[in-house]
């Protein structure tokens, strides 16, 4: 089958050659094959191209966290209803390729309503906001949240999901193009954070009072600021730490990431009743997959009655790997990215 292969750390348009690499074996009873439709691309793959992020295969790897195609074979006779089924898988890597190996517990059926790139978007994006807001459990009508990269995909989710729950939004954004977007989404005071700090353009606006939880998925000193802006029980939820792109791979530059973050005493935290939580999707699928079927479930049930819409409208072909992952390392796209299988 053909495959994207990541073969060398660094830019994206060095970075990715297609080959042909043996189709995967089923090998367990509940092991299914799909051919795939699609598949989404997120910020880890960003990490893991530059080298980064440590969970990620070794050279030469194929990445990729979620696919949507179509079952074309199973290892159980009981599964055989499947075949012919389109679904929503996550893959712990190598949904870079024209076929993948998943499983019949880890898959989602896609109702008809669902476009591909919309089912990808609910995968590792939305399951990560669903995931997120469920841990604040105090958050409350008229309570104020801040999003971090508020036009990603994990930021529209949030964003989309705490309106649901009547939250005011404070969006962040680098690029004053996208204010637009992220209005229309929801954001009730979008900040461009490449024109203000945003620490600043809360705290001195008497109007404005503190956040009852942050969403961060950018580390390094954004975790000072959004601590200085918590409120009494507020939490904040550390998803990504994509700020570390922006130093070379190796030891020293980790380390300076986190001098960057630096240290919160467990004594603050209680003084104020507040919290740090992390949430890796990764793990969580490996230690509690069935968490992220249920958020699935609880998802797909949301776009059909109407109440999130998933955006999804950077689809690319095959050949554009390369401009897909550079889109996104600098923040040309809103919303979920992903790739045409075949098209």
């Amino acid at each position: 089958m053909k495959a994207i292969q990541l073969v060398k750390y660094g830019p994206a348009k060095t970075a990715f050659k297609t080959a042909e690499v043996p189709t995967p074996k089923l090998n367990n009873k509940e092991d299914i094959l799909i051919q795939v439709h699609a598949f989404g691309l997120n910020f880890a793959d960003i990490m893991a191209r530059k080298g980064l992020y440590r969970a990620a295969p070794d050279l030469p790897a194929i990445l990729g966290y979620e696919v949507v195609g179509e079952v074309v074979k199973v290892n159980d006779k009981e599964n055989n209803h499947l075949i012919g089924k389109k679904v929503l898988s996550l893959t712990r890597f190598g949904g870079y390729a024209e076929f993948v190996q998943s499983t019949s517990l880890s898959i989602s059926l896609i109702p008809d309503f669902l476009s591909d790139g919309e089912a990808l978007a609910l995968a590792t994006q939305y399951c990560t906001a669903y995931l997120a807001m469920e841990s604040c459990k105090n958050l409350k009508q008229s309570d104020n949240i801040l999003v971090h990269s508020a036009s990603g995909g994990v930021g529209t989710a949030i964003t989309q999901l705490a309106k649901i729950k009547g939250c005011k939004v404070f969006g962040l954004t680098r690029s004053g193009s996208k204010v637009d977007y992220l209005k229309s989404n929801g954001v009730d005071f979008p900040i461009i954070t490449s024109e203000k700090d945003y620490l600043k353009v809360i705290t001195e606006n008497p109007s404005f009072s503190k956040v009852q939880a942050t969403f961060n998925s950018v580390g390094g000193e954004t975790l000072k600021k959004d601590f200085q802006l918590l409120d009494t029980t507020g939490e904040i939820v550390f998803f990504g730490i994509s700020d570390r792109t922006n130093q070379k791979k190796g030891l020293l530059f980790t380390l300076f990431q986190l001098l960057k973050i630096g240290k919160i005493h467990p004594a603050k935290l209680l003084l104020n009743s507040q919290s740090i939580h992390g949430l890796n999707l990764l793990a969580i699928g490996d230690k509690n997959p069935e968490q992220i079927t249920y958020a699935l479930e609880k998802l797909i049930s949301l776009v059909k009655e109407k109440k999130i819409m998933p955006h999804a409208k950077h689809g690319f072909d095959w050949d554009k790997i390369a401009l897909a992952h550079h889109g996104i390392e600098n923040g040309d796209f809103t919303g979920k990215v992903f790739i045409k299988v075949n098209s």
